[in-house]
């Protein structure tokens, strides 16, 4: 294991950084805060979609 924890965390501490900066742009304003709050609240979200739709019981093994 060549990468340490820091490899383990790279996703998850990305994930968190593109939650805080989408809640703060959702507190800040309008116009392009909102592009920006969806855009960014919408990884995180598509992310765990795909993370479930793998694991979905009954899927072949790829």
């Amino acid at each position: 294991m060549s990468g340490g924890m820091s490899g383990v965390w790279r996703i998850p501490a990305a994930l968190a950084v593109l939650s805080a900066v989408g809640l703060s742009a959702a507190i800040l304003g309008d116009g392009i805060w909102d592009w920006l709050c969806w855009a960014t609240l919408s990884v995180p979200l598509a992310v765990c979609a795909v993370k479930l739709w793998r694991q979905r019981p009954g899927r072949p093994a790829m």
